[in-house]
């Protein structure tokens, strides 16, 4: 923090001729350019320690440094420069190409990126870092590719392609990622645009024509197969595959139009009704001599009829102009393993197998055919095997359009198939891998969920329907299925991704409820949540930071530092990370390390959005508090002025601005940025920060923030949490901030008291003001204007009767001192009718009443209103009260003064107050002959406050004191029995 109020002098690249360090530097670069790296380093550093103040040497020295393959010391030099010197940001981004090198790539990125919006670099630096960030995006891309993240890798690539438009990578990495969320016509989209304004490669032609096919685009995607064939950058050995795809193009389109007009071919076979299914599939065929689907049907009617040894001629014919299908060569080994012949059998198992794009399940049955049909060759005799059956044809018809990308007839075989054994597996695996591959989620889980109904042990389907459940969300149920498929015989080949699948589900619903215990602010539920996430190996850095949060909520602030040291020394923490510990660390008033941490944060450059502006606004924050210790108050309130004005809609600026404002006695500024604060989000904090400045602005502003404080106060987390007194001193505080106009009507009584000094005596008076605060007359704190009257009378029959109109005047905030000017005008004749008078009044404790004809309704002191019984306690009574009068016209000064010291008792529920206290009183009275009267004894006092609703917590208050008094000193007056009463509201 101490680098924040250093001076903004230019940048020192190297040093002058003449000066320590020149020569050294000089001598590095020439060894530099012979090539001798290490002579160079000898003088690059030498150069460093002579000239530590220059930033040419450490450019030098880390360039040195990597090019003897030291990247990591290159990165260590630079940053201890930047920590403690301005540095350009020529040297900013020869730090980020360190970092690529060294793959911190989230440090690459923040270098380059803030090298890069400076504007201080020329072209060819903006180019080369263009480049760095380019590539940076793109690993980090092809990384989440090769982890399933699609949409974050999506996020990547099109980060890279702002960076360059004409670069054909990113399009395809999203184009293949938006296939693999099924957003077939998206990816398409993507690839359209970029060929429309660019030249295509072969491999995007390539990639899109097994896109269109896909989308059963059958003529584009033989168009884009044709064009790729021909582009140049497709190799020789990438031809035959293309080839072989364009081929299969061909023939699909054929293939998806004869697959219509099979349905008599099955249905006729379903019926056993070979020798019609046989004529029906030839009547086909012959409409389509090239397509596959009705010689597979013709070989199904004739297997099923036992003609296998015809089944095999027909497909040798086809065979003989066309290139087969793995499912074709398949479907012939069958029959020729029905007619024994199994060298021809394994030859063409062996052909299938050899084909590219077999699924699991088709590969699977054809290898164990395969092995059967070579033991019974090895045996020597002939296999008694049947042909293919019906249920098998469909199987290895489902699955070769599966690998087309056939989807509508992969869906059609693999309804077939299970339509022949309802019972069966398989048919249901290949159903819905065809249903997910187009998309129908919905389906595939129905289908699953009816299979299950009546084959509820299914290990393989229960898995599928797993990994469907997952992808649909729910994550409690695809658990439950990996589960039960383990422990119903799960095949060995799939055990492992199986349970791999459950570890992660269990992992997502403990981690879940950690996060949702969070949002809710439950912090022990979090707490637990977060420790059993953290106990799986696969478990992420979010979960280490629900824990920290959850510890810090608890108050066990040091554990979660703690722990977040760890995790942050575990290496290659997020910004997050750090920006959580920065925020524990202010939260432990470790200020210094709290901004290191916010400083790595943003480097780190992965913070989302909203949690940037966050960091940013805490550096922001401690930059002006640091000037403003510093005694450098503009340029304190420039920084947090430019922070929410550069970023206008986050609350917590305008309100840290409120504070400052708050702070430098700026009131009006103040509420105008707690309300900009407001504007954003309703806070109940900042509500209760805007009523409070608002105290010296408006009035009834202050009373409306409060109110609503006390609306949102159950449910406003920042307000929530506060303790039941808290929200009292609030209701206390509206009434004090309605009462612009407040009355106080007090009775003093005196008995017991001999003639000659009075005798009994008894003085109402009453007094109303009106503040200046802004509600009903401008605001001017302090200031507020009285009208009241007064009536006096003694056992001696003298009288004094007054009103009174003025200016009252509290100057010292918090203070209840008071000066006053007010005109009074007598009704008696002992005194000139009308008259100045000049006033001033102090009062601690807010019991003590004074009784003399002065005091004018006490009105000089307030009535302590915000001494409320908030808690039920006993404690001391404490309270003095003092008032002066000058009146102008007589000449005279009047001043009297009361103590009170004794015990008190105060009752919450009865909002009450009983105290027995020693009382003391004293008058002067300049025109008296005897001036000074004192008088002693017991008192009590008593208080309640009345009234109140739901915002106020009282609507007036009742006050007693009664005292008997002991006179000594010259005058006799102040004896007897003394009682006042008063009320305030």
């Amino acid at each position: 923090m101490n680098a924040l109020a250093e001076d903004t002098d230019a940048v020192r690249e190297e040093p002058p001729p003449g000066t320590p360090g020149y020569q050294d530097l000089a001598f590095a670069f020439a060894r530099l350019a012979k090539g001798d790296s290490e002579g160079a380093l000898k003088y690059a550093r030498r150069a460093r320690n002579l000239a530590p103040d220059y930033e040419m040497p450490v450019r030098l020295l880390a360039d040195i440094l990597s090019k003897l393959g030291r990247p990591a010391e290159a990165v260590e030099v630079i940053d201890g420069f930047v920590a403690s010197h301005k540095h350009s940001m020529t040297l900013i981004a020869q730090r980020g190409h360190l970092r690529k090198r060294l793959l911190d790539v989230a440090g690459a990125e923040a270098d380059l990126r803030s090298a890069r919006q400076s504007g201080a670099l020329t072209k060819e630096q903006v180019a080369a870092i263009d480049v760095a960030l380019f590539d940076l995006q793109m690993d980090a891309a092809y990384k989440d590719i090769d982890e399933t993240r699609l949409n974050e890798a999506i996020k990547k690539a099109q980060a890279a392609r702002e960076l360059d438009p004409k670069a054909e990578a990113p399009v395809r990495l999203i184009a293949d990622a938006n296939s693999r969320l099924g957003r077939m016509e998206a990816a398409l989209a993507e690839l359209n645009l970029y060929a429309s304004q660019n030249k295509p490669s072969g491999r995007l032609l390539a990639q899109r024509a097994y896109l269109r096919r896909a989308m059963k685009d059958i003529k584009g995607a033989e168009a884009d197969f044709e064009a790729a064939l021909a582009a140049p950058d497709i190799q020789p050995n990438e031809k035959l595959q293309l080839n072989n795809a364009l081929a299969e193009a061909s023939k699909a389109e054929q293939d998806a139009i004869a697959q219509a007009e099979l349905a008599e071919v099955y249905k006729a076979i379903e019926e056993r009704d070979y020798r019609r299914a046989a004529q029906a599939a030839r009547d086909v065929r012959a409409k389509y001599p090239k397509a596959e689907p009705p010689l597979l049907a013709l070989m199904a009617a004739l297997n099923s009829s036992r003609k296998a040894q015809q089944a095999v001629k027909e497909a040798d014919l086809y065979i003989k102009d066309n290139a087969p299908s793995s499912t074709l060569l398949a479907q012939r080994g069958y029959s020729r393993r029905a007619t024994g012949d199994l060298r021809g059998a394994i030859e063409d198992f062996n052909a299938a197998l050899a084909q590219p794009g077999l699924e699991p399940p088709q590969e699977k049955r054809i290898k164990l055919a395969l092995a059967e049909a070579k033991r019974a060759s090895e045996s020597g005799g002939r296999f008694a095997g049947a042909e293919a059956t019906p249920l098998e044809q469909a199987l290895n018809s489902g699955y070769d359009a599966l690998k087309l990308g056939r989807l509508d007839a992969a869906v059609r075989a693999a309804r077939e198939a299970h339509g022949l054994d309802p019972k069966a597996e398989e048919p249901v695996l290949l159903l819905l891998s065809a249903l997910l591959r187009q998309g129908r989620k919905s389906d595939a889980l129905a289908e699953a969920n009816r299979y299950l109904a009546s084959v509820p042990q299914s290990p393989e389907v229960l898995a599928q329907r797993g990994f469907i459940r997952r992808q649909t969300g729910d994550v409690s149920g695809a658990a439950a299925d990996f589960e039960q498929a383990l422990k119903n015989g799960l095949p060995a080949d799939q055990k492992v991704t199986v349970a791999r699948a459950l570890e992660e589900a269990r992992y997502t619903l403990v981690a879940e409820k950690a996060f949702k215990a969070l949002a809710a602010r439950d912090w022990g539920t979090a707490l637990r949540y977060g420790l059993a996430a953290e106990s799986f190996a696969h478990a992420n850095e979010a979960v280490f930071r629900v824990t920290i949060a959850a510890l810090a909520g608890l108050g066990r602030k040091d554990e979660a530092l703690k722990k977040s040291n760890a995790l942050i020394g575990r290496g290659k923490a997020s910004g997050e990370a750090y920006a959580q510990r920065g925020f524990l660390r202010k939260g432990l008033e470790d200020n210094d390390g709290a901004y290191a941490d916010f400083v790595k944060a943003l480097e780190r450059g992965d913070l989302p959005p909203a949690q940037k502006v966050a960091v940013e606004h805490e550096l922001a924050a401690a930059r002006a508090l640091a000037y403003e210790k510093a005694g450098d108050v503009t340029r304190a309130r420039d920084e947090l002025v430019n922070f929410a004005q550069s970023h206008p809609n986050y609350a917590d600026g305008w309100s840290t601005l409120g504070q400052f404002y708050a702070r430098q006695k700026e009131y009006t500024s103040a509420v105008s940025a707690y309300e900009s604060s407001l504007a954003v989000e309703r806070r109940g904090e900042v509500l209760l920060n805007a009523g409070y400045a608002s105290v010296y602005v408006d009035r009834s502003k202050e009373a409306l923030f409060f109110r609503e404080a006390i609306d949102r106060w159950s449910s406003d987390p920042s307000l929530r949490e506060r303790p039941a007194r808290d929200r009292e001193v609030i209701r206390t505080q509206i009434v004090e901030a309605d009462a612009s106009v407040r009355t106080n009507v007090v009775f003093n009584g005196m008995a017991d008291r001999p003639k000659r000094w009075g005798g009994y005596q008894v003085q109402p008076s009453f007094e109303t003001t009106l503040r200046f605060d802004g509600r009903h007359l401008p605001s001017f704190y302090g200031l507020e204007c009285l009208v009241g009257g007064f009536w006096s009378q003694d056992q001696t029959r003298f009288r004094e009767a007054y009103s009174r109109l003025g200016l009252r005047l509290r100057p010292i905030d918090g203070v209840n001192f008071s000066v006053s000017a007010e005109w009074q005008h007598h009704f008696t004749n002992n005194a000139p009718y009308n008259q100045l008078a000049l006033s001033w009044g102090y009062g601690y404790g807010g019991f003590a009443y004074s009784s003399a004809g002065s005091a004018g309704a006490a009105g000089a002191l307030e009535p302590a209103m915000l001494n409320y019984p908030h808690e039920t306690k006993w404690q001391p009574l404490v309270s003095i009260a003092t008032y002066g009068s000058y009146r102008v016209g007589e000449r005279r000064y009047l001043n009297n003064a009361v103590g009170l010291l004794g015990y008190s008792y105060w009752d919450a529920n009865s909002r009450t107050v009983l105290g027995a206290a020693a009382m003391g009183m004293g008058t002067y009275d300049s025109a008296d002959a005897r001036q000074f009267g004192f008088g002693v004894g017991p008192a009590l006092v008593a208080r309640a406050w009345l009234g109140g609703d739901y915002y106020r917590a009282y609507d007036g208050i009742l006050s007693v004191q009664i005292g008997y008094l002991f006179p000594f000193g010259e005058s006799r007056r102040q004896g007897g029995l003394n009682t006042t009463i008063g009320v305030s509201f």
